[in-house]
């Protein structure tokens, strides 16, 4: 192969790191980014078209894939001559070299594998079948991260033969790997079979269909020869290996394997793909089940809670390896715990009414229990023990809360009894009364009950006291993923919970772990396959642990899933769904939150059935929750600030009297980062102005009535000046604003800083009239800024326009400013500019006109260097529109419609979508575009939207983000932006 250069387009080439059949592994360097990445160059001779797309076959194939066991693509493409991947660079070894390097014990085997193996339960979620899974592939990084890698065989699942492989050539030799002659040393193969012939399955040298199973089968032949130091196969030929693997598992040697390991690898092992494991999920919780034996055992006997269970352990461990002993009879013994030791939490008389329901239900499913066939007693006696468990462990924490603590939604916690009578299915719960699973709930519950965020050092401590507690460890993540924190770690964390969660083999909390990660997903922004795949993998956890609050939780992942695809009236209805979820476990406030989001959909919706729900649901639940929990409880509190919000944009609301209420029903919640916020106060002359109201919060909406409102969800902090003209709040927010005003004056807002110098000027007063055609005005508000100035990021003032379309607005600066009127959809939003001089103190009969329904044009973005697009924003504009920077749009943008661009699912695209898109493209759909001359932009942005640095530095950062634009031409239903790759900010 020929040298590469120093450089290979923007990259700096360091060191090689590797070389196979394919290419050449080098560490480079990439200035544009600033990070260091492993980049695969492709082999420039005798490789022709077939390598070619073999290399991007492998780059697209993991640039699917997002999983912390999966490495990452950063990008594909050429320079120089020469087609390369930008990969993650995983900073340590195979595991091949891991395991060669010194013996390993079965623990550190089996975790490393099961990791392995969530990376590729990952890829089969998402379509993708590796066939070429072995040691080799699978890196280990030094602070023992695990991932998979060189998916140069990926392709698409399929049961088509033809499609997936072809049938062993004639004459195709084996030929020894380039490494040194171990147990762990491979064969490879020449010829049309693609892959290592050691690991392969059967189907692959007979070319059959290649599917889920056939990476199972190698993943199996990997993890025998890591646990017994020798392949289940040996042999020294390929006639002799095929000869083998055809005669089955059940006449392998597998002395070396842990008994409790042996039935499940030779399940895998099976010649017959239909007979292995459906699926690798199914597979990794039968080892994890397989870890956690000999500790559930000890348990159980020394416990000796149930005589029939210690007697089929003790059974089963003399019994045949391939065949479990039957199970004894069980009698119906006394609970581990008596339902009598569960707090009664009279002080608490919110969390109570849910704990004395759940104790109801659990002894009614008890005594129905104790009166079934014996065979099946056991198995729902066991489930019971553990929603016990759960119940007295979460109840026990409650109570030791101080009487000041808030109520919270303790249903999030507990387990529905109803469960474990499951006709078809009964979820395996494992008992959460250990030490570190205590610790972990108690943890948890104290947050919930405590206003504001969780501080990273309470569960930092929490994950290093509950140790190797694998149950306990799942919830500390899980804990640790909701913390402010960079997306690395928040995944990081997420991992460990994913792994801990297989070791605790409970399906309650493999379930909460898969809703995480799907919820995570959604947040991030970047929705479709990923998205999809983290779906299904929840939904399948949420079926094993069989409870209707959970598929609440994915029904409001698929609400939201719904709305960015402008499909309301589907979102609706999973709205709807969720509440009603919420509801058959008595979850008030739960069904509350789910139903305010789906108020917000009908809102933009606009019915007038919506409009009959907008005004009637918030009183009839304020009523509901009035009677079951008090006027204390904080979801009244919640539900009236939710309803004077909505009152202050409201069509013909009243807006001064709206402010009012809100700031008697504000609440001060701490922030999850604070500062103190000092500065001064003067006029235009420079004089100190005492007396004046001083507002600091991460950000804000000023209204006619007020220079900033606390509408729902704004967390603000207030002060006033003394007579020396200054201020100072001891928690503002770390990053935000600070304004202020006194009567008829205000100042602009201004950053927080060190010392705040804010000064108070006149400012005017604006009336005008939107025409509304079919719009309702409650889906239209007017929002004012400075002309030449970018919009606020963190500061609105806006006005609502009353049902015949005008509006009235004061408290806007006396400048030449630009009055937008706009209409917010579901995920897009239409705005209308228009320029005023406001100088003189008073401005009327302005008139904006919104963009009508015109004619629909999809917007494809697409990435400058082969990389798939994170998430982009797409805006289509009137007129011709210079490619320029997000600062300068900003700047002088006065009429467009923007939407988030979201994944091409070929399934659900528009066919002229799909006849022009390439792996890795975003795409949007307008429906607002002029009919003449007009521009479609697109601004790049990260994968993950929810990155708090993000939101700290996007605005910030404007000038440095490029907004290429194209002419739509007329008549064209489709256009092509390309974006260039999101940039490093300072």
């Amino acid at each position: 192969m020929a040298a590469v250069d120093s450089t290979l387009g923007r990259y700096k080439i360091e060191r090689e790191l590797g070389a196979g059949g394919m290419g050449v592994v080098h560490a480079a360097f990439d200035p544009d980014l600033e990070r260091r990445v492993a980049l695969k160059v492709l082999r420039s001779e005798g490789v022709g078209a077939e390598g070619r797309q073999r290399l991007l076959r492998e780059a697209r194939a993991m640039a699917r894939l997002v999983h912390a066991n999966v490495v990452t693509v950063h990008e594909v493409g050429s320079a120089n001559g020469r087609d390369y991947v930008a990969m993650e660079l995983v900073e340590g070894e195979t595991l091949a070299d891991w395991l060669r390097a010194t013996p390993r014990s079965e623990h550190e085997i089996l975790d490393a594998f099961v990791a392995a193996g969530r990376g590729l339960a990952a890829a089969h979620a998402a379509g993708v079948v590796h066939r070429d899974f072995k040691p080799h592939n699978v890196l280990r990084s030094k602070s023992g991260r695990i991932v998979v890698t060189d998916f140069g065989l990926a392709r698409e699942a399929s049961t088509d033969p033809l499609a997936v492989t072809l049938p062993l050539q004639a004459g195709a030799s084996a030929q020894a790997e380039n490494t040194p002659s171990t147990p762990l040393a491979g064969l490879t193969m020449t010829g049309s079979v693609l892959g290592t012939p050691a690991y392969m399955a059967p189907e692959q040298w007979t070319g059959g269909a290649v599917s889920p199973a056939t990476d199972q089968f190698a993943y199996c032949v990997a993890l025998w020869e890591a646990l017994a130091g020798e392949r289940p196969f040996r042999g020294s030929t390929i006639e002799a290996l095929r000869g083998e693997i055809e005669r089955g598992p059940a006449e392998l040697d597998a002395s070396k394997i842990p008994r409790r390991l042996r039935p499940i690898l030779r399940r895998g092992l099976d010649p017959d793909p239909k007979r292995r494991w459906p699926s690798m999920d199914a597979l990794l919780a039968a080892i994890g089940k397989a870890q956690r034996r000999p500790a559930i055992a000890m348990t159980i006997v020394a416990g000796g809670v149930v005589a029939a269970a210690a007697l089929y352990v003790v059974a089963g461990r003399t019994s045949s390896d391939e065949q479990p002993a039957a199970a004894p009879i069980a009698a119906c013994p006394a609970p581990k715990l008596d339902p009598s030791h569960v707090p009664t939490l009279a002080a608490r008389p919110f969390e109570a009414r849910l704990v004395t329901a759940d104790l109801g239900t659990w002894n009614t499913v008890r005594d129905q229990t104790c009166r079934l066939a014996p065979e099946v007693r056991v198995q729902r006696l066991a489930c019971l023990d553990g929603v016990l468990a759960r119940l007295e462990a979460v109840a026990t924490a409650t109570a030791k809360l101080p009487a000041a603590a808030r109520p919270f939604d303790i249903g999030r916690m507990l387990i529905d009894p109803q469960v474990c009578a499951n006709a078809k299915r009964v979820p395996s719960l494992v008992t959460s009364a250990t030490p570190a699973m205590r610790d972990a709930l108690e943890t948890a519950v104290r947050e919930a009950s405590t206003p504001g965020p969780t501080k990273q050092t309470v569960v930092d401590e929490l994950v290093q006291r509950v140790g190797g507690d694998a149950c306990a460890a799942t919830w500390a993540h899980l804990l640790a993923t909701d913390v402010v924190r960079t997306t690395s770690e928040r995944d990081r964390h997420l991992s460990e919970a994913e792994q801990a969660a297989e070791r605790c083999d409970d399906d309650r909390e493999r379930a909460e772990v898969a809703i995480v990660g799907a919820k995570l997903a959604a947040d991030s922004g970047f929705l479709g396959t990923t998205i999809t795949a983290k779906l299904k993998l929840a939904e399948a956890a949420v079926d094993r642990a069989i409870q209707p609050d959970l598929v609440s939780e994915l029904d409001l992942l698929r609400m939201e899933i719904a709305k960015r695809a402008d499909n309301l009236d589907e979102a609706i209805q999973r709205g709807d769904a969720a509440m009603q979820g919420y509801a058959r476990r008595n979850r008030l406030s739960a069904e509350i939150d789910a139903g305010i989001r789906v108020l917000n959909l009908r809102e933009v919706r606009g019915t007038p059935d919506d409009a009959a729900h907008l005004r009637g649901d918030p009183l009839a639940w304020r009523a509901r929750a009035l009677a079951a929990v008090g006027a204390q409880h904080p979801i009244i509190a919640k539900l009236d600030r939710e309803i004077a919000s909505r009152e202050l944009f409201a069509a013909d609301g009243d807006v001064a009297r709206s402010h009012e209420r809100l700031m008697r029903l504000r609440e001060d919640v701490p922030y999850a980062a604070s500062r103190m916020v000092r500065g001064d106060v003067v006029d235009e002359r420079g004089a100190p102005v005492a007396g004046a109201t001083v507002v600091a919060g991460p950000r804000m909406i000023g209204t006619s009535a007020s220079v900033a409102t606390p509408v729902q969800n704004t967390n603000l902090r207030y002060a006033t000046t003394d007579a020396s003209g200054a201020f100072e709040i001891a928690d503002g927010p770390e990053d935000g604003i600070v304004i202020a005003a006194l009567g008829d004056r205000r100042s602009r807002p201004s950053a927080i800083g060190d010392r705040v110098k804010l000064v108070l000027a006149p400012t005017a007063h604006i009336e005008g009239k939107v025409e509304l055609r079919d719009t309702p005005a409650s889906q239209i508000f007017i929002v004012v800024r400075t002309l030449g100035e970018p919009l606020d990021q963190h500061y609105q003032l806006a006005a609502p326009v009353r049902s015949d379309g005008s509006f009235t607005l004061d408290g806007a600066p006396r400048a030449k400013l630009r009055l937008f009127a706009t209409q917010a959809r579901a995920s897009s939003a239409s705005i209308a500019g228009q320029v005023v001089d406001a100088r003189s103190g008073r401005v009327d009969h302005v008139t904006l006109q919104l963009p009508s329904q015109q004619r629909t044009v999809h917007v494809i973005v697409r990435s400058t260097v082969g990389a798939p697009v994170g998430n982009a924003q797409v805006l289509v504009m009137p007129g011709v529109q210079r490619s320029t920077t997000a600062a300068k749009l900003n700047a002088r943008i006065e009429s467009a419609t923007t939407h988030l661009a979201r994944q091409i699912e070929l399934e659900k695209a528009p066919p002229s979508v799909v006849r022009l898109a390439r792996p890795g493209d975003l795409f949007a759909t307008i429906g607002q575009v002029p009919e003449g001359v007009a521009t479609a932009c697109s601004l790049g942005l990260p994968t993950d939207l929810s990155d708090p640095e993000l939101e700290r530095k996007l605005p910030r950062n404007l000038d440095k983000l490029a907004v290429p634009c194209v002419p739509i031409p007329p008549g064209a239903d489709v256009v092509v932006v390309e974006v260039p790759p999101f940039p490093r900010l300072d």
